[in-house]
């Protein structure tokens, strides 16, 4: 569209100038001036040829731009999907003013094993509210506080309570491959709150390190579906 601009331009400049410098009267008796013809078809390729020698690099790099950018949009297209699904599974309601909540600090199972711990519970908040069927995240931060390493004989089990992993396990091995004494490990188990209402809405679930021969390191969340 641009290029017809500037041959229409040119052509309004050509008739101007013309308008303004008309042609010299001949004499008489003298010989004419030869009149000169514009060929307006050979013009304008020749100013489209032109046009697209400037033109055509810029346009080029100006596609070449755009594809990246569409490449980089489709990946953050992907990422904010990715972004969507993670913000779908709900938090836990925060306990309401005045209630009273336990408080953070790690509690220590003994054990003259060897076999010790700490655990502490990030998620969810103590009696966090869920909707009936909502999943949810339980997470433990343990941390070895005994004088033995824990390797793959360590598992974690189920101990009692409400069972409402979304894939439920007799076991779960330990998300690292050994755990040294004052290490620390993080532990994520999705869990789907209960359909059917029980015990006035208040669940809770409790879980437990196991060496092999017992358990030694129990841990549990409190949560509420009304």
């Amino acid at each position: 569209m641009r290029k017809y601009q500037i041959v229409f331009m040119l052509l309004v400049l050509g008739i101007v100038f013309i308008s303004a410098n008309p042609a010299p009267q001949t004499p008489q008796g003298s010989t004419p001036m030869p009149v000169i013809s514009v060929d307006l078809q050979a013009l304008n390729q020749y100013i489209d040829a032109r046009i697209n020698e400037i033109t055509g690099p810029i346009i080029s790099a100006l596609e070449i731009r755009i594809t990246n950018l569409e490449a980089t949009v489709n990946g953050l297209e992907a990422r904010i999907a990715e972004l969507e699904r993670l913000a779908k599974i709900p938090t836990a309601t925060p306990l309401p003013l005045g209630t009273l909540a336990p408080t953070m600090e790690p509690t220590r199972t003994p054990n003259p094993t060897g076999y010790d711990c700490t655990t502490e519970v990030l998620s969810p908040y103590f009696y966090g509210e869920f909707t009936p069927g909502a999943e949810f995240l339980f997470q433990v931060r343990v941390t070895n506080s005994g004088t033995k390493t824990w390797d793959k004989n360590v598992t974690i089990q189920f101990v009692e309570g409400l069972q409402a992993e979304l894939e439920s396990h007799y076991a779960y091995a330990l998300p690292v491959a050994s755990v040294e004494p004052k290490e620390s490990f993080d532990l994520s188990i999705m869990m789907k709150a209960p359909v059917e209402k029980k015990n006035e809405g208040m669940y809770y679930s409790t879980y437990s390190l196991n060496d092999g021969t017992e358990n030694f390191c129990d841990f549990s969340y409190f949560i509420y579906v009304p």
